[in-house]
């Protein structure tokens, strides 16, 4: 079977990149490509074991809060972002953005489906919520606007982009408003506005490798660790890293692989040491880059009685981990944790008594855990 190492990862060599001796377990490479350093982990160099990891290896705490429960306010969840003061549920099937606060109140929605000022014709594709300002800004789909409002749900204004934005994510630092999306023929791949004026400050011309000819396809970000815009283009076989004061795109980290079928794969940040790649059909591989390791992972709520933790792109954004679902489904996830022989007395009590707090026909139940900012002590 003829080896297949991904693009990236040659034309780097050819480049002039040059590779760090590994360390740890010899699955994890540093690279030097044109100054700037990323990470490689070998698929190739993991060992077939499956390690069990506590969420409280990767959180600081962990709340499980209920939603507020009556006709208006019950959620249909795609995305759930959380900040220190609210919670924002991006929805399926065009229904519009919703914000509580942190104990689960209902505040108000954001926006709705139409055609009018501060409506968005078409699913939203990425939001922020400014904690320090008051604001929520979205985007939808395919759209030239980035959508304004206060956390009151009053629409305030549209930060137009000059050019039309497919799939477009956002970062938000010190007053810039940067944007990434998926671009067509030479259309700029990044544009940055002052978040208050709304004035295009510059854009950055796209790399041709990232350059798309349709609409499918996604860009993924998780922004976990503070200061750093990540994101990942399904085009690209790397997770980039977006300098935004120096409107530059870095290579941040990639995963190298021998097989004849190219493994499809998503990479996300958990902070700025530890990394998870979600291989479909596979699994999920986490690298710890402080220990230069990588292994084959499951996690477990060992703060809810070692109920398996859902890791997926959707639970791990903003600086947390979030796990919105009804609460008939947590019912059922309770009932089957308790019914497996591992089951201790202890994780039974705690399994109990959160069962005893859950009504069938409530709005869904959120558990939060503000991620930690770094690997503390070595999970395998």
């Amino acid at each position: 079977m003829k080896s297949k190492i991904q693009f990236l990862f040659l034309a780097a060599l050819l480049l002039g990149a040059y590779c760090c001796s590994p360390k740890g377990d010899g699955s994890v490479t540093e690279i030097m490509v044109n100054g700037d350093k990323m990470y490689a982990f070998s698929l190739n160099e993991l060992r077939s074991d499956t390690n069990i990891i506590a969420l409280s290896s990767l959180v600081e705490d962990c709340d499980l809060v209920q939603l507020e429960t009556n006709d208006d306010t019950y959620v249909n969840p795609w995305f759930t972002t959380v900040t220190d003061k609210y919670i924002g549920v991006r929805q399926r099937d065009n229904r519009p953005y919703m914000l509580f606060d942190r104990s689960g109140k209902f505040i108000t929605n954001v926006g709705s489906q139409g055609g009018g000022p501060g409506e968005y014709t078409i699913s939203l594709y990425d939001d922020i919520i400014d904690d320090k300002n008051e604001l929520v800004y979205l985007t939808s789909m395919n759209s030239d606007k980035i959508m304004v409002y206060n956390t009151s749900g009053q629409f305030l204004r549209d930060i137009v982009a000059p050019i039309r934005l497919q799939k477009p994510k956002m970062f938000l630092e010190d007053g810039i408003l940067t944007v990434i999306h998926m671009p067509f023929g030479n259309q700029a791949i990044a544009a940055q506005f002052n978040a208050s004026t709304g004035e295009v400050l510059r854009g950055l011309t796209s790399p041709s490798h990232l350059v798309v000819r349709s609409f499918d396809g996604e860009i993924f970000n998780t922004r976990n660790v503070p200061g750093v815009f990540d994101f990942l283009h399904t085009s690209s076989d790397t997770l980039y890293h977006f300098d935004v004061k120096n409107n530059k795109i870095k290579p941040g980290f990639m995963m190298t692989f021998e097989s004849s079928e190219k493994p499809f794969k998503q990479y996300y940040q958990v902070n700025k040491e530890l990394l998870l790649t979600f291989i479909f059909g596979k699994g999920l591989v986490a690298t710890d880059l402080k220990n230069k390791t990588s292994s084959w992972v499951k996690v477990v709520n060992d703060y809810y009685g070692n109920m398996p933790a859902p890791t997926f792109i959707t639970q791990l954004r903003n600086g947390y981990w979030v796990y919105n679902l009804q609460p008939e489904q947590l019912i059922e996830n309770i009932e089957d944790r308790l019914a497996k022989k591992d089951c201790s007395e202890n994780d039974k009590k705690i399994l109990n008594k959160t069962l005893s707090t859950l009504e069938e026909g409530a709005n869904n139940v959120v558990f939060i855990g503000k991620l930690k900012s770094e690997v503390k002590n070595r999970m395998w």
